[in-house]
């Protein structure tokens, strides 16, 4: 029987879920697969060695892999495996390709027959909410492409990785965030009239950024900016310094949206207006990947004919 680890960093959930449908696609195909969540301290970590596929799942932060993911990477031994990439965000635009960039660099250092890359959309936790009808969307969506992407994988199949020079460089200039968020680590702030003391922040943060040291909790320099405090604390008590004007707090339900028929799942459509037109296209290019309609030429297989047709 053949098996699979998918190593994931997911702060708020969205991207260890994306995870979760390719290892259900797997094991469909009675691939055994393991999902590795990265969190400090990295102990009993399987080896890649044991595995004959591994993947690898990442929030997209600021067109960067966060630096906390590399440094977990850069831990693992050297493997002649191969490897997959999972990347998620929530927006659609090829800034995000290069993203995996020196993720890519350094599993190739390390052995990885790196054979293809998913980029899947899902909500903001940061800067707005999303609408449900398009949360919904993105998660019917996803099932779908996982399920295609894992057996693109099992297949065998590859693609060759070439990321654009004017990418490269725009994401080492957002780069930049990972110094914010050793700055901005430090200078987040408890609301002590809201706080109940609940402590789901300091025991779900995954850098172990989040101490309590004489009576209170104090914030360091080991952020990841992953906003999985900000989000899921219940009574909404943490101030993110920088970031707290661009706050999302709760999480998304998806299983009650999935159950809810009134929720339509069909937010972007051919009459979306304004910001979200811009996501026709990679809706688009997912309807001919599921659906084998024409996609859009201009667009890689993240992106997107000119009518989309409305599956959900």
């Amino acid at each position: 029987m053949q098996r699979a680890i998918i190593y994931v960093f997911s702060g708020t959930g969205n991207t260890l879920l994306t995870a979760n449908m390719v290892r259900d696609s797997f094991e469909r195909s009675n691939v055994g697969t393991t999902i590795y969540e990265i969190k400090e301290p990295f102990d009993d970590v399987p080896s890649p060695q044991d595995f004959d596929f591994v993947g690898f799942a990442y929030p997209v932060h600021a067109f960067n892999s966060p630096q906390f993911f590399l440094k977990f990477v850069k831990t693992l031994p050297d493997a002649n495996k191969k490897a997959f990439i999972i990347k998620t965000s929530g927006e659609p635009f090829h800034l995000n390709d290069a993203s995996s960039h020196k993720l890519y660099n350094l599993l190739v250092s390390k052995g990885f027959d790196v054979m293809l890359d998913r980029h899947l959309l899902m909500p903001y936790n940061i800067v707005f909410r999303y609408e449900d009808e398009l949360v919904k969307q993105m998660y019917i969506y996803n099932e779908k492409l996982c399920e295609l992407f894992a057996a693109d994988v099992l297949d065998g199949k590859h693609k060759e990785f070439h990321f654009k020079l004017r990418h490269i460089i725009t994401s080492a200039v957002f780069r930049i965030q990972w110094v914010g968020a050793i700055i901005n680590g430090r200078i987040y702030r408890i609301d002590k009239s809201k706080c109940n003391d609940c402590m789901l922040c300091l025991k779900g943060c995954p850098t172990k950024n989040i101490s309590y040291e004489k009576e209170k909790l104090c914030f360091d320099s080991a952020c990841a900016m992953c906003m999985k405090c900000v989000m899921l604390c219940p009574v909404d008590a943490i101030n993110p310094g920088i970031l707290r004007f661009w706050k999302v707090n709760g999480a998304y339900n998806f299983e009650r949206m999935m159950n809810d028929n009134r929720i339509k799942g069909d937010f972007i459509n051919e009459d979306t207006k304004g910001y979200f037109r811009l996501f026709k296209k990679y809706y688009r290019n997912a309807d001919a990947q599921i659906y084998g309609t024409d996609g859009d030429d201009e667009c890689d297989g993240q992106s997107e004919p000119e009518d989309i047709k409305q599956h959900v």
